[in-house]
């Protein structure tokens, strides 16, 4: 595949997932993998790498391209979303390939100001909304119901990443067969970061069909912790997935400790945002469990000696860069010499 794009539809086959090579997996080094002498191999699937640089491309391309080929997309005039950035950007992007230019999208008050300025840049008109931390069913004070809400006005429609079929159907149909060719059928266990959940579920789907044996592992935030792009609990209640019969193990992680996680593998060459970071954390917590409970020996035995691992990262750190700098002391970055000569100092 040369991976050129000509044509009237370069830009709509360019943002088409399955005209695309497959993602890069990179295996950790032992300095990312505590449980490398335990014959465990931890793969990142960059989904970061992908042409919108996020994983959400992924299910917004084929969610905006199956509302089109249903005639859902006839007369709308705009798009409104509930999103915190990648999602809406890569739905906003993709329907302009299929004639909608205008999109709008709730976002939570405790959005990054990066990435408020990035849904700017991009021409998406941000509505900014005061999430509830424990939001009961179909709550209307949540950005979920808002969006659904105003979807239903004539000139607009909205997508419902959280309960669009479309979301977790395109991992079923791109990013599980890719896991499962790049690791040969041997993968063991596959942890994910829940946010709409449809990342988890649909490579659950997939990989769970060609080993029943394989363990999903979900990461979520833990009470009263904030990572970008994944949710606690108790926000995981306007998700309408079923995600609760696809997942094996929970595993719930901090702030802090997500966006160290994530510089680490950023400092060594992958370049991963915070949810990255909370999938990683997540996964080594599990393993973890596993060892004290003498249970990795077992995995081991029955994957012919080696435990195969699959996070994926979602996104890169650039977009929260201000946010490590929030989260994480100072004794994690050098310092900057001659700082008093700064011109543009904030």
């Amino acid at each position: 595949m040369n991976n050129v794009f000509k044509g009237p539809d370069a830009l709509k086959d360019y943002l088409n997932p399955g005209k695309h090579p497959n993602l890069p997996m990179v295996e950790l080094p032992a300095s990312l993998n505590p449980f490398a002498k335990d014959k465990v191999r931890i793969f990142a699937k960059l989904m970061g790498q992908s042409p919108l640089g996020n994983v959400k491309a992924v299910p917004a391309f084929n969610m905006i391209r199956e509302m089109f080929l249903r005639g859902d997309l006839e007369g709308v005039e705009r798009l409104v979303e509930n999103s915190s950035g990648n999602t809406v950007f890569s739905m906003a992007l993709a329907a302009r390939q299929f004639g909608v230019e205008r999109t709008q999208s709730y976002v939570p008050s405790e959005i990054s100001w990066n990435k408020l300025l990035m849904l700017q840049f991009f021409g998406i008109e941000p509505i900014v909304n005061q999430e509830p931390q424990n939001p009961v069913e179909n709550d209307p004070a949540t950005g979920v119901f808002k969006a659904r809400r105003d979807g239903n006005e004539p000139d607009a429609v909205n997508p419902g990443q959280y309960e669009n079929p479309d979301n977790p159907n395109a991992h079923e149909k791109w990013t599980g067969p890719q896991i499962w060719q790049q690791t040969e059928g041997k993968i063991d266990i596959f942890c994910a970061g829940l946010g709409t959940t449809g990342t988890l579920i649909g490579n659950a789907r997939f990989l769970k069909e060609k080993n029943p044996e394989l363990k999903i592992v979900g990461s979520l935030r833990a009470p009263d912790n904030y990572v970008p792009g994944v949710r606690t609990q108790d926000l995981l209640k306007v998700v309408d997935f079923d995600w609760r019969r696809h997942v094996d193990h929970i595993e719930f992680v901090k702030t802090k400790a997500s966006y160290i996680s994530s510089m680490a593998l950023s400092r060594r060459g992958i370049l991963a945002g915070p949810s990255s970071g909370l999938a990683l954390v997540g996964l080594v917590n599990h393993l973890r469990g596993l060892k004290k409970d003498n249970l990795l020996e077992a995995m081991r035995r029955s994957s012919s000696g080696e435990i195969i691992c699959v996070f994926p990262c979602p996104d890169g750190p650039v977009p929260y860069l201000d946010e490590y700098f929030k989260y994480i002391d100072a004794s994690h970055f050098p310092p900057i010499k001659n700082e008093e000569l700064l011109v543009n100092k904030p």
